[in-house]
């Protein structure tokens, strides 16, 4: 294949491929209500004739199979994934595509994955006569609630795949720069609710109680003093409690306290060791205070570890066909989380970013992923597919 062929057909391909992202960002749907938007996959692969199949692991999920006809290529089974659903936001962009459903709207741009994973689709069927091997295209729901990638696992989605990508929009970066990392990208997310039983009374006299508000602050003291005096600091680690409720009136000490939050880390076994370190640190401290708790951990995704492999061809190939200039070094990664790591548990793979240059931050009201990285990401996901296929 001529190496500039998929660039080109990429940029021909842009403008339907900006008036579907368009048309996704107008009707945005929240995660596990992704019928329009499957739809919308499911009626575009069926005009184009690529075999796929819908409902995917009980939910809206789609996997569409490209079976090469060539003979270059060692055939072997790549997979890219992108997600589609949107976020509980008011969009505030003065745009004709805004959103027409008040309160949702597309702030991750995952409008601008779905878009960019069809995109890849149309090459990927134009190019099928020039490559062995196969392709799945996994669109996934529910990736905001993380509970999409595992429905599609059980789905069968990764049954037979070699390896896997997937591109997240990054504002952070220009349109169509392309940030690359080997190993920890994004951080494991997991949760907890701690309640903490003391025994209410009259405000007037607290020597009578046990006050589970007093209590909570020590227990929150301590929890942030968990992470600065018993983790190694080459490690690193967030603990953040995010809501605290106690109380019903000004003159009554109450009777109980709710505290939750969220534990990151990047290590394996500095995530399994959180659980017994909290709740070490939460007993102590309501022992000292008389007090009783309870403590629900929960275990989200696991962190994000990009294969060295699958991140050197995608430096490989966006140097090659969107120019050296086009590709950075991503200096750290995230400590915010992606449910693509449970694919990432099963598979090598990887994840990048592609710079849509927008100025608003994502998950608030004006981001927008645009058209302009489209032709990028298109090239990005088929031409990194093809090289690992050996047909490129």
């Amino acid at each position: 294949m001529p190496d500039m062929e998929l660039l080109a057909l990429a940029r021909r391909l842009h403008p339907e491929i900006s008036a579907i992202r368009q048309d996704l960002h107008r009707h945005p749907e929240l995660s596990g209500q992704e019928e329009r938007t499957a739809g919308v996959v499911s009626e575009t692969l069926t005009r184009l004739g690529i075999p796929h199949v819908t409902n995917v692991g009980g939910m809206r999920g789609v996997v569409a199979t490209i079976q090469g006809t060539g003979t270059l290529g060692n055939g072997k089974c790549f997979a890219l994934r992108g997600d589609m659903d949107a976020l509980p936001i008011l969009e505030e962009n003065d745009v004709p595509y805004k959103s027409v459903h008040p309160g949702v709207m597309h702030a991750c741009g995952h409008d601008g994955h779905t878009a960019g994973l069809l995109g890849a689709a149309m090459a990927l069927w134009e190019l099928r006569g020039e490559f062995r091997g196969t392709v799945k295209l996994l669109f996934q729901p529910s990736e905001e609630t993380v509970s999409g990638a595992e429905s599609m696992i059980s789905g069968g989605a990764l049954d037979g795949v070699d390896a896997i990508l997937m591109l997240h929009g990054w504002p952070d970066l220009p349109a169509g720069v392309v940030g690359v990392r080997n190993g920890p990208a994004m951080a494991s997310s997991d949760s907890w609710a701690l309640k903490i039983h003391g025994h209410g009374g009259h405000a007037a006299y607290p020597h009578k109680t046990i006050d589970p508000i007093w209590v909570g602050t020590q227990v929150v003291g301590a929890l942030q003093g968990l992470v600065s005096r018993e983790i190694n600091p080459v490690s690193p680690a967030v603990l953040s409690v995010t809501t605290f409720h106690a109380g019903t009136a000004r003159n009554v000490i109450a009777e109980l306290a709710e505290l939750t939050g969220t534990v990151r880390t990047f290590d394996a076994v500095l995530r399994n060791s959180m659980e017994e370190t909290f709740r070490r640190v939460v007993g102590g401290v309501c022992a000292e205070h008389r007090a009783k708790f309870e403590l629900e951990y929960h275990y989200g995704t696991p962190p994000v570890i990009n294969d060295a492999g699958i991140s050197d061809l995608i430096r490989s190939v966006s140097a090659e066909f969107l120019g050296a200039e086009n590709v950075v070094e991503l200096a750290e990664p995230t400590m915010g989380a992606e449910d693509f790591a449970f694919y990432l548990e099963r598979v090598p793979g990887a994840m990048c970013r592609l710079g849509t240059g927008c100025k608003y931050l994502l998950h608030t009201p004006k981001y927008d992923f645009g058209d302009a990285p489209l032709p990028a990401g298109v090239t990005l996901l088929a031409g990194t597919a093809l090289r690992f296929l050996g047909a490129l």
